[in-house]
């Protein structure tokens, strides 16, 4: 029987053939090396499938997202069968092993992958049953981040998760402060998913997203007949949503002040009052924030309880940007890399010179921005005119190339110019905004990108008549 490595050409059209299963597919030799693993494998296990040929069953243990120690048992013990596994980013995976006599004296192994989840769905379409939510496919759900496989790459990172872990344990309260696109949704997801239940409900409410005139009523929740428009049968707020689970508040800058003192009395308290409603009712939930303001500079304005502050950031989690930590570049590459070729007839693999510019450019968006490019990447190919610009600028240095012929004044040469510092400060304040206006297309979403509110970048750029 022929080796079967990925592009043998002694077995013409059998990768692609393997590659388009439903299933994951993982053949070992005698010797429990991996001689060919499928793509969709690959995705399950979180490893480009090309990079674990020839990898031992132990290495391969090590570096995937998953534990598959109780399948290394069955291996050691010399017996086949049915087995469960879950995995942080797939959930459940039904895992079969059986031996392959025919490759040899000793016999090799095949171990099949099924996502039960993709199963399920299938079931219910079949028999015409529709879930009440609509069914992510495998490959969103692996965009999950792999927590585990990114603290064993970054100590920094398992530091940061370890702190947030223990405060959860001992019932403090944690804030997830960095830039926009730093992930730290799913970080609070796993903060959750690590103290809570399976069943402890995980509800994320997104300040920004909430018109003022309806941010009380739906976070609080009203009684009936408590306005006009109001429900007959009342509402429960996202608050009493979360009861026994755990309550996150993204973009926690952006709540109107007039409800902060509202939002205060819940985390003193432990109550909350419905809008129109004469009993407190209590709600026991765990509570995480986030955001990419900064909370005690706006305390200073007025714009932020500077006692809301304190109370929601008993322990602080903030977040370094992607650019800070390039030793996990390389996994989310490959990572978004395995996900997007599950949705490719034809496996997009990147040139060095890519890879090169990937790990070269600054990532002002950051984790979601790394993303956006693989998609376009993916979509319009390695040709220099179809690839985004602000990625080819970047020179292999790791320093991004200016648009213009005129290089950036040095401080010594403003100071040659006989510019006094703040001039020289604001015109060089004014050159970041600019770019990071270019590269986001509007001014808000460069706000976002830069830390700061959309008022600053206006008066900033404003044009003095």
């Amino acid at each position: 029987m022929p080796a079967m490595t990925r592009g043998n050409p002694n077995l013409p059209g059998l990768t692609e053939a393997l590659d388009a299963l439903a299933d994951g597919l993982i053949v070992l030799d005698p010797n429990q090396r991996i001689t060919f693993a499928n793509r969709d494998a690959g995705a399950i296990a979180g490893i480009n499938p090309t990079q674990m040929a020839g990898m031992s069953f132990a290495e391969f243990n090590a570096a995937s997202s998953m534990n598959w120690a109780l399948l290394a048992e069955m291996l050691e013990a010399g017996r086949t069968g049915n087995l469960m596994l879950r995995g942080e980013a797939v959930g459940a995976v039904f895992v079969t092993l059986r031996r392959i006599s025919a490759m040899g004296p000793e016999a090799g192994h095949v171990i099949t992958l099924r996502d039960l989840a993709v199963l399920d769905h299938a079931r219910r379409q079949a028999s015409g049953n529709r879930d009440a939510v609509a069914f992510n496919s495998g490959t969103e759900r692996r965009l999950r981040p792999d927590f585990a496989r990114q603290r064993a790459i970054s100590p920094w990172l398992d530091r940061m998760m370890s702190r947030g872990e223990r405060a959860l344990l001992q019932g403090a309260r944690v804030i997830i402060t960095g830039e926009s696109g730093v992930g730290k949704t799913e970080i609070a997801r796993h903060l959750h998913s690590f103290v809570a239940n399976g069943a402890d409900p995980f509800i994320a409410v997104n300040c920004a997203a909430i018109p003022e005139s309806l941010f009380e009523s739906e976070l609080f929740g009203y009684e009936k007949g408590a306005f006009t428009g109001a429900s007959t049968e009342g509402k429960k707020g996202l608050i009493e949503a979360a009861e026994g689970g755990t309550l996150f508040l993204d973009e926690i800058g952006e709540i109107p002040l007039p409800l902060q003192a509202k939002l205060l009395s819940f985390l003193e308290e432990g109550t909350i009052l419905r809008i129109g409603g004469t009993r407190p009712r209590r709600v026991n939930v765990r509570v995480i924030s986030a955001t990419n303001r900064d909370l005690l500079e706006m305390a200073e304005e007025r714009r932020f309880r500077a006692d809301l502050y304190y109370r929601l950031a008993v322990v602080n989690m903030p977040m370094k940007p992607l650019r800070d930590v390039p030793e996990l570049l390389d996994h989310l590459i490959d990572r978004f890399l395995v996900a997007i070729n599950q949705r490719r007839s034809v496996p997009l693999v990147l040139s060095d010179d890519l890879r090169a510019r990937l790990r070269a450019y600054r990532y002002p968006g950051n984790i979601r921005e790394l993303w956006n490019l693989m998609q376009q990447i993916s979509v319009l190919g390695d040709d220099e005119e179809e690839l985004p610009r602000r990625l080819m600028a970047v020179r292999l240095d790791g320093r991004p190339e200016r648009d213009d012929a005129t290089p950036a004044a040095a401080p010594e040469e403003a100071a040659a110019d006989g510019r006094g510092l703040r001039e020289a400060l604001a015109e060089y304040e004014l050159r970041i905004i600019e770019e990071a206006i270019r590269i986001h297309g509007s001014k808000r979403k460069a706000a976002a990108a830069l830390g700061v509110d959309i008022g600053t970048i206006s008066r900033k750029t404003r044009k003095e008549p």
